[in-house]
């Protein structure tokens, strides 16, 4: 690295000094290096009269502004070169000429790129053209060339400039003569990039302004040919000799450098504010520098405001990063992802999309609601949706339709459905909400269409009301300004001078490019607050002590990758041609090189070193660049071990963390020593320790109240065969998962837990195994009514009339949750017919000794879900008392001696079944149960009662069992859960094979690792004075 400290600063005091009354044109890379220049110069000498700085691309504006008006042509803005470009690519695509390409949205930014470096590059139409018909011409730049010479022709047919036509223009007005440019010094940045056409234009300065000056090295190395520093190495630098400063500026130390490692981009932070305040400086002495904006400048504002710091952010922030920005952008992302139902239930409970502003109106016309945001997303996650925007449409209208047909069928009933209405309108309210979003998203339009919609989202429902114009901007939040200058510029898009026609979600893709290089509320230097820049446009100010952040290789180096459409060897082809040279992506690792040693070089005071050694949020490794290394050794430094979590004992603490770690540390180091953070801690928020001590009795040896046992006797109202019982019915599926888990039963019936019913957010297949034993219950059902109603037993002629009514309700199931594609849908199809055919078959077969007599007949329901056919309230004696029972029955048949059978359908394996252990301890207790029911409700005699698989994998076989037989032991396990809840005993099973009923019903989530959880119960004991659950 070149050592030679050379600030720029005080070469332009010299230069105002030697000409005080004439005008002066500092040029600079950034907008925000003139600010620093303005600063530093305001802050020592109070500033001069006729100096000011600007960008080359500003300066060439205010000369060739008289050819632009001339010209009647309007300026193509940044924004829509893109868009520009996406139109010529979709007609080359038309062509066929992007085969093998990525389509137009996702190459316009890049190919809009292109096409401005070889306009900048001055390249003549023909010149590329010649180097596409090449043979070793690369395919992509073929592509660019096609696009170049449409891209000239689309200036001159939409009346438009673009930057280098305002170079060529403001070039040829200088050498034609303007006074204002003869009257001036102008003075360059040796950073300052000089494309040809920039260059030409500079040059023509040059030989007419009254004197030219580069500010930088006197002789500078190795710098990148397109810099002013190579364009103008022997150009006048002016003299460095520095003025003495005000009397109320410190005096500025001697270079002194500290390098610094730290775990993690936080703890490199905590570092540097560490050692700003170490240094005792005033902080408009202090600038920052970030070596990668991300993740550093959002870390240093987020600690400057919990440290309450002064900090002004000179790159500003990424639009991205506020809240408004992020809503857009998830907006335009559930756009371009196909309208994807995750998206849209993230972004509603996230907060980013706000509800309020739409609400009262939506109301209106669905009836009052009081929902949320977050209402919602639980709502639209409760089904599933076909993709593409109209799946919701078909989805929820579907659901609508039933919600009528219920809420007709219950007032035909003389019942109230009053419920069911507050559900109807909730729903109603979310169809509309979604069709107000969706109807933002125009199928096709122009950019400025989609961009007028963008503007409305924002308006409607973006999460950031509008400021209030009363108050100073400065005393706005960041989101306050970032929701209005998004707004503006989203506004401006609307305005944007370019044609462009696509789908609404390629112009959303083309949004999206263009929101994510947006950044909001870049600020000056600020008296009294540190500054942050980007590490190459550092030291231009004259702040005495540099801290620089980011100094590992991933962050700091640049990859020499190759553009992905002007290759290198393009590039040098082409500038053969070329007055100028086209810079070879291979170079970029030295540009940059050469541009961060030359922002340290400029700084002449501390200079403050940091690198992290570990990125925590990936859990990998980080390496120290080789700038970093090579510093560190010139100073002969020994390399300081890495700052950690851990604050140094020393240094004061920069948030409650460090605080609460510092007290831990120090615990115990005096006689009397203050509450230690674990007691101050317990002591604010008590539920931690409540907490602590669930997670303590939870790795106990025993069962504890965390692991089921609740108080015993306390709780006499959850014995189901108590007088205190007061709860609904009790079923056969209920008393079964009481026996096999009796924890689960805790959570599920005693305290109500319920995992949320999301498959818009599941990745299970369309028809689980749940749903589709439901949907084959439903078509053996209406198979049998329909037989019934026609006088006739099943026959293999019945088939086509099966086939429809299976066809009906796979229709109603696509309705009411949407298969991901038509083929799924059709492979679900063909299994449901071959199980279907199996039980047609099998019912053919057992027609001629069995009459069916009831299906899906219920008893002991409400009057809410009782059918017409269902029986009425029963209730089982248990040892002289009374259990309240209901259930439906799949099946009842009557045999040729009169007697009935029960049957409940499954679509699982048979071998889940133990014909030796028909009652599994308690764990099936329903075919007993509807057995011993069905007995009392009608006075018949139940001689088999178990299990029907008319499914291909069993092909109509049953498992039955005699109800009498069993009578006594279903007794026993009645008896003994009732024992259970009376006792409040509810453990949980440490047993692996227990765990399937976890995850089955989607309790699993309450636990980060069940099968850990099981491992710790396998080692805890249940206490003597409890009863055992029958699967102990």
């Amino acid at each position: 690295m070149h050592r030679a400290f050379v600030s720029p600063l005080p070469q332009l005091r010299a230069l105002a000094r030697a000409h005080p009354a004439a005008p002066k044109k500092v040029l600079v890379p950034r907008s925000q290096i003139g600010r620093a220049f303005e600063d530093g110069l305001a802050r020592d000498e109070g500033g001069w009269a006729g100096l000011s700085t600007l960008i080359v691309r500003h300066y060439a504006e205010q000369i060739a502004r008289p050819r632009i008006l001339a010209s009647g042509r309007s300026e193509l803005p940044v924004g829509g070169r893109s868009f520009l470009a996406a139109r010529l690519l979709e007609a080359l695509q038309a062509r066929g000429h992007l085969d093998g390409l990525p389509g137009p949205a996702q190459l316009a930014s890049t190919v809009a790129d292109a096409l401005e470096t070889l306009r900048r590059a001055g390249a003549a139409p023909e010149d590329v053209q010649a180097r596409a018909e090449a043979p070793d011409a690369s395919a992509t730049f073929r592509v660019v060339a096609a696009c170049y010479e449409r891209y000239l022709q689309a200036l001159a047919d939409d009346g438009l400039y673009d930057d280098a036509q305002v170079f060529r223009w403001a070039a040829e007005r200088v050498r034609a003569g303007v006074p204002s440019v003869e009257q001036s010094v102008v003075a360059v940045s040796d950073a300052v990039d000089l494309p040809e056409r920039a260059y030409a234009f500079l040059r023509a300065v040059q030989n007419a302004c009254a004197q030219f000056y580069r500010l930088g090295a006197p002789a500078p190395h190795d710098a990148p040919p397109q810099t002013a520093a190579a364009r103008f190495a022997t150009a006048a630098v002016p003299s460095a000799d520095r003025a003495d400063p005000k009397p109320d500026r410190p005096v500025r130390e001697e270079r002194a450098l500290r390098l610094r490692r730290a775990v993690g981009a936080r703890n490199e932070v905590d570092a540097v504010f560490r050692d700003v305040l170490a240094a005792d400086v005033p902080l408009d002495e202090v600038e920052i520098a970030v070596a990668g904006e991300q993740p550093y400048v959002s870390l240093l504002a987020a600690r400057a405001q919990q440290m309450d710091i002064p900090l002004s952010i000179g790159t500003g922030r990424p639009a991205a990063q506020t809240r408004t920005g992020a809503a857009l952008l998830a907006f335009l992302e559930w756009i371009t992802e196909g309208f994807a139902p995750d998206l849209l239930i993230r972004m509603l409970r996230s907060g980013r999309l706000r509800i309020d502003r739409v609400r009262d109106d939506i109301a209106d016309a669905t009836g009052p609601v009081e929902m949320e945001a977050h209402d919602v997303a639980t709502r639209l996650a409760a089904r599933r949706y076909e993709p593409g925007r109209d799946g919701y449409k078909r989805a929820l209208a579907g659901a609508l339709h039933r919600m009528d047909e219920r809420i007709d069928d219950l007032e035909a009933r003389g019942l109230a459905p009053d419920h069911d209405r507050t559900q109807r309108r909730e729903l109603a309210f979310v169809h509309r909400l979604v069709q107000q979003l969706l109807d933002l998203v125009p199928r096709r339009a122009s950019i400025q269409t989609m961009a007028a919609r963008a503007r409305t989202f924002i308006e409607t429902f973006g999460p950031v009301d509008p400021p209030s114009d009363e108050g100073p901007e400065a005393e706005r939040t960041l989101d306050e300004a970032a929701r209005n200058v998004l707004w503006q510029r989203v506004d401006r898009l609307a305005e944007v001078p370019v044609g462009y026609e696509a789908p609404g979600p390629r112009l959303a893709r083309l949004l999206r490019r263009w929101l994510r290089g947006q950044y909001v509320r870049a600020e000056h230097p600020r008296p009294g607050a540190a500054h942050v820049v980007p590490l190459e446009s550092a030291a231009y100010g004259d702040r005495s002590h540099l801290f620089v952040v980011g100094m590992d290789s991933d962050t700091l180096s640049t990859a020499a990758v190759e553009d992905a459409l002007l290759r290198d060897h393009d590039r040098r082809a082409l500038g053969d041609v070329l007055e100028g040279v086209l810079p070879e992506q291979r170079a970029a690792p030295d540009d940059a090189q050469w541009r961060h040693e030359q922002a340290l070089a400029r700084h002449t005071g501390p200079l403050s070193l940091y690198t992290r050694v570990f990125d925590v949020e990936r859990g990998e490794e980080r390496f120290p660049a080789p700038l970093f290394l090579q510093l560190e050794e010139a100073a002969g430094d020994e390399a300081a071990p890495p700052r950690g979590f851990l604050p140094p004992a020393e240094a004061r603490p920069l948030s409650d963390l460090e605080a609460w770690l510092a007290a831990y540390r120090a615990r115990g180091e005096t006689v009397d020593p203050a509450p230690s953070a674990r007691t101050a801690l317990a002591t604010h928020y008590p539920w931690i320790g409540q907490g602590e001590a669930a997670r303590a009795a939870r790795a106990a040896d025993t069962y504890t109240v965390h692991d089921g046992l609740l108080d015993a006797g306390a709780y006499p109202a959850l014995d189901f065969l108590g007088d205190d019982y007061d709860g609904p019915p009790m079923s056969a599926g209920r008393l079964e998962m009481f026996a096999a888990t009796p924890y689960l039963y805790f959570l599920k019936y005693v305290l109500g837990v319920e995992p949320l019913d999301e498959p818009a957010l599941d990745d299970e297949p369309w028809l689980n195994a749940l749903r589709r034993g439901s949907i084959l219950h439903d078509i053996f059902e209406a198979f049998l009514r329909r037989l019934d109603e026609m006088g006739e037993p099943p026959r293999p002629s019945h088939e086509a009339l099966l086939t429809e009514i299976l066809d009906d309700r796979i229709e109603e199931e696509a309705s009411r949750v949407a298969p991901p594609s038509e083929g799924v849908q059709e492979a679900a199809r063909r299994q449901l017919l071959a199980d279907a055919q199996v039980f047609l078959r099998s019912e053919g077969e057992r027609a001629r000794t069995h009459t069916p007599v009831h299906y899906e007949v219920g008893f002991g329901y409400g009057a809410y879900r009782r059918r017409e056919e269902d029986f009425g309230a029963v209730s089982l004696s248990v040892d002289g008392r009374t259990m309240p029972l209901r259930g439906r029955i799949d099946r009842v048949d009557r045999r040729p001696d009169g007697t009935l059978e029960v049957w409940d359908y499954k679509t699982g394996r048979r071998s889940s079944f133990d014909e030796g252990d028909p009652l599994k301890d308690g764990a099936q207790l329903q075919w007993a149960l509807y057995a011993y029911a069905l007995e009392a409700l009608t006075g018949d005699t139940v001689t088999a009662s178990g299990y029907y698989f008319p499914t291909t994998k069993e092909m109509g076989t049953r498992l039955a069992f005699d109800p009498a037989e069993h009578r006594a032991a279903v007794t026993r396990h009645l008896r003994r859960l009732a024992r259970l809840a009376a006792s409040g005993t509810f453990p949980m099973h440490p047993k692996a094979r227990y765990r399937n009923a976890w995850m089955y019903r989607g309790y699993d989530r309450l636990f980060p690792d069940l099968a850990a959880r099981s491992r710790q119960l396998q080692g805890k004991t249940l206490p003597d004075d409890r009863p055992a659950p029958p699967s102990f």
